[in-house]
């Protein structure tokens, strides 16, 4: 770590810094730390792998490293990186899907955790009005939001509509992610 300023990423993470440093380390396989993440250059057909392999059952992939806004920051009807352009590279239903599978099967004592706070859920609203009046094609704004996340309190604020009016400009500005 002494010498982190003087050592280049080569993807500018923390696994291209530490295999900067340990060069003589074996990478692990794909399957043991895959990213979901569209790249634009993707051929369909290596969409539809990726897509197969994050819905696979028995899984395929040991771990699925979630880019962009992380699940458990969404709402549970669907992958909320729809609703931001620059983040729509990183949706997937079905990855989002199955992030909640295992969450619903952790103990849920661990549930509490996942809950959201209400600037998270303002932001989520004001990101998923925002992809309405642009107006995105793939729709996911459309969907009625009945995560029971929603109307639980976990903060001081509570009133996460009134942060949307009140605050509109900050949400504008600002991104919690």
């Amino acid at each position: 770590m002494e010498h982190i300023n003087e050592i280049e990423s080569y993807n500018g993470g923390d696994q291209g810094y530490l295999n900067e440093i340990f060069t003589w380390w074996h990478r692990i396989p794909k399957h043991m730390n895959f990213l979901k993440h569209f790249w634009v250059g993707d051929e369909e057909e290596v969409k539809q792998k990726k897509i197969r392999l994050f819905g696979s059952e028995p899984p395929i992939l040991y771990v699925l490293h979630y880019l962009g806004v992380k699940p458990w920051l969404c709402f549970r009807d669907y992958d909320c990186n729809w609703n931001v352009d620059i983040f729509q590279e990183f949706a997937s239903d079905i990855a989002h899907e199955k992030w909640w599978k295992v969450h619903d099967a952790m103990p849920e004592q661990l549930h509490q955790f996942c809950l959201l706070k209400s600037k998270q859920k303002a932001q989520l609203e004001w990101d998923r009005r925002q992809a309405e009046q642009a107006n995105y094609t793939d729709g996911h704004w459309k969907i009625k939001i009945q995560d029971h996340r929603l109307n639980k309190c976990i903060d001081n604020l509570c009133s996460w509509k009134k942060i949307i009016t009140s605050d509109a400009e900050l949400l504008a500005d600002f991104s919690l992610y």
